[in-house]
């Protein structure tokens, strides 16, 4: 804009110098030519910086071409990078494709200072964007890594003091957010103080009072944010730019949300949304009408609300933001459901539990991806102790003889050897211990009800399983069966089982669905990392029942009265994905010789020696073939068949079942 504001005056000052001479001297048709070959050229001039400004737009193809084109990796690296950055803030999963090609190529060339903004880009596109806190948090961590790297090289030696504080307040500012989004408010203040500390950082630049104000509403610190607020809002009377930032206006909209000014929150976000738009920061845009949606409804302005919220399934064609499309749908069944126009309800109800099972897909994909991370860590350093090792028995086999180096290495091997065996027992204690924690958070009997046969299994796959089952007794009007499976096996799983008991003992008897509510909560504050309790709840009355689950295979359902078994199949994340998640509960009768079976997906999941699943379909079957049989003869046959579907294997994930059959009316 400047180029061509420029060009203007130029033209304005040649048009004014020959009308003016036109004035003095009358017309002349040599002054007149002059004119209009001057106006040729300068269209010309104009044409050509167009056509320029139009070729540096970017291009996918040619930069592809490029780096073809290239041999040189620092060019091919520098080229990935700038590809991603083009997708910041719209398409998070692209940015971090190309990213991640960048990386591969800068570090096999030690480039550490690209390795540097490469991981800080990452981070930032993880948390703000996709919402993978944990690989952000990780990514964090190796941008504060390669900036210790990076420090120590020649180029980093060269920053002033205040480059290199301005260098580690972005570091820290990246973990604390990634520790905020995670839900461990210590932390992210931890760092974020540690930014306050740093030699000459400018506390009155716009970015710090930003990152203040946006780190204390994700921790829900709302004085704090308010008082960052008014900092920006003092700021922006004095440097206008300000207020053509989308941002600006969508976390004061956050905090007028708290203080339940609907009206100036939806203003507020309509604003932004329109910044949003015009910078092509469509993050922003989604998460300013997914805020202005929220807001009119507060407002009961229900045809604005639904506006805002078709708009972020619009937008999120092309974007991704999940869970504020999730919560956008949400809103829309709910809104839908008010108005009694059931078949529209229904359809957002389904696309929101479509949307759930993705995130919850995502996670599990998250979480291999991350055990993934931390093994190419592990093969790393494993590498270059072997590295060192080579070096000192090098160095070594040089300064000693023969006979010396061979009483080292035989010393050596006979301290390894003890010092294996130390390792070993200390292992095979832990292990015992948590095996005996395990079995004390079962119970020591099962409950002794008149009217209802009970029976229950446990088969873990390593020493220390996941699975957990439970029961309690509520004034002798309800039992509560409780059957779960934490994420993986061994120690980790046994502290996830050990929290799930202990948060279960301080819940009252409440709906089912309810206990699973909070015990989410009680889960996701204790912050295990990634790992998730599936688990699902069964209150049993005198002739019904209640289901509610959170991420756990179907119950099944025997009616004795038909001889068929209904699968029951209830969709939710496991507990510790996301705060203030909410479950469905479903209501069954209960008559005599009906049967309910809670189970682990280690049965089901079983595979053969060709690794063929038992599957579902043959566990309905086999219930149905067997509902005439007591809840212990359930459990035989159960296990009988699927022993013989495993042809001699151990399983490979624990099996759990919990059986229970009405035997009184």
């Amino acid at each position: 804009m400047k180029k061509y504001l420029l060009i203007k005056l130029l033209l304005k000052g040649i048009e004014q110098q020959v009308f003016s001479q036109d004035k003095k001297s009358g017309f002349d048709f040599n002054r007149v030519i002059e004119k209009i070959i001057l106006l040729v050229f300068l269209v010309f001039f104009i044409n050509t910086l167009i056509a320029q400004d139009a070729s540096k737009k970017f291009n996918l193809q040619d930069s592809l071409k490029r780096i073809n084109a290239t041999s040189d990796p620092k060019t091919k690296a520098q080229i990935y990078f700038r590809t991603g950055q083009h997708y910041n803030y719209n398409k998070g999963d692209s940015a971090i494709f190309y990213y991640k090609e960048a990386e591969k190529i800068a570090k096999n060339n030690n480039l550490t200072r690209l390795l540097l903004v490469l991981n800080g880009n990452m981070s930032n596109q993880e948390y703000h964007v996709i919402g993978n806190y944990p690989l952000a948090l990780y990514h964090a961590f190796e941008t504060f890594r390669y900036a210790k790297i990076f420090e120590n090289s020649p180029e980093g030696k060269e920053m002033s003091i205040k480059s290199r504080s301005s260098m580690y307040a972005s570091v820290y500012l990246n973990i604390a957010y990634s520790y905020a989004f995670l839900g461990n408010k210590a932390k992210a203040l931890e760092y974020f103080d540690k930014t306050e500390n740093l030699p000459e950082r400018n506390k009155l630049s716009y970015g710090y009072f930003h990152g203040a104000r946006q780190l204390h509403i994700n921790l829900k610190e709302w004085d704090k944010a308010k008082y960052y607020n008014s900092k920006l809002i003092e700021m922006s009377k004095k440097d206008t730019t300000i207020l053509q930032r989308s941002n600006f206006y969508m976390y004061y909209a956050d905090i007028l949300m708290h203080e339940k000014k609907y009206q100036s929150a939806a203003s507020n976000y309509k604003i932004g949304i329109n910044r949003a738009l015009k910078t092509k920061l469509f993050k922003d845009a989604l998460e300013g009408n997914l805020g202005a949606a929220l807001a009119y409804k507060e407002l009961n302005q229900t045809d604005s609300s639904i506006y805002h919220a078709d708009n972020v399934n619009s937008l999120s064609k092309n974007y991704i933001f999940t869970e504020g499309q999730l919560n956008a749908n949400i809103l829309l069944y709910k809104i839908y459901k008010q108005k009694g126009n059931k078949d529209s309800a229904f359809k957002y109800l389904e696309y929101s539990d479509s949307l759930r099972r993705k995130m919850f897909d995502n996670a599990k994909a998250n979480e291999a991806q991350n055990m993934a991370i931390s093994e190419e860590d592990k093969q790393r350093e494993l590498k270059e102790q072997e590295a060192e090792q080579q070096k000192i028995l090098i160095f070594t086999a040089i300064a000693f003889l023969v006979l010396a180096i061979g009483i080292y290495l035989n010393g050596k091997r006979k301290q390894k050897s003890k010092i294996k065996k130390i390792e070993d027992d200390r292992k095979n204690k832990e292990l015992q211990a948590a095996q005996d924690l395990q079995i004390s958070m079962l119970p020591k009997q099962l409950p002794q009800n008149a009217d209802l046969d009970i029976a229950a299994f446990i088969r873990s796959s390593t020493e220390v399983g996941g699975d957990y089952y439970d029961f309690f007794e509520h004034k002798g009007k309800a039992l509560y069966s409780i059957c779960g499976d934490a994420t993986g096996h061994g120690v980790a799983s046994g502290m996830m089982v050990s929290v799930t008991k202990a948060g279960l003992n301080g819940i009252d008897a409440l709906p089912v669905d309810t206990i699973l509510h909070k015990l989410n909560n009680i889960v996701k504050n204790v912050d295990l990392g990634t790992l998730r309790m599936s688990l699902n709840v069964v209150q049993i009355k005198s002739n019904e029942f209640e289901l509610s689950s959170a991420g756990m295979p179907p119950v099944y359902h025997y009616v004795a009265a038909t001889n068929k078994v209904e699968e029951i199949l209830t969709v939710g994340l496991p507990l510790g994905g996301l705060r203030e998640e909410h479950f469905d509960i479903l209501k069954r009768s209960f008559n005599k010789g009906d049967i309910i079976v809670q189970l682990s997906d280690g049965l089901p999941e079983a595979p053969n020696l060709v690794g063929e699943m038992y599957d579902y379909d043959r566990l309905r079957q086999l219930i149905e073939d067997n509902g005439k049989k007591s809840a212990q003869g359930m459990i035989d046959s159960l296990m009988v068949s699927v022993d013989a579907w495993l042809q001699g294997q151990h399983n490979p994930d624990d099996i759990t079942l919990v059986v229970t059959k009405k035997i009184n009316d």
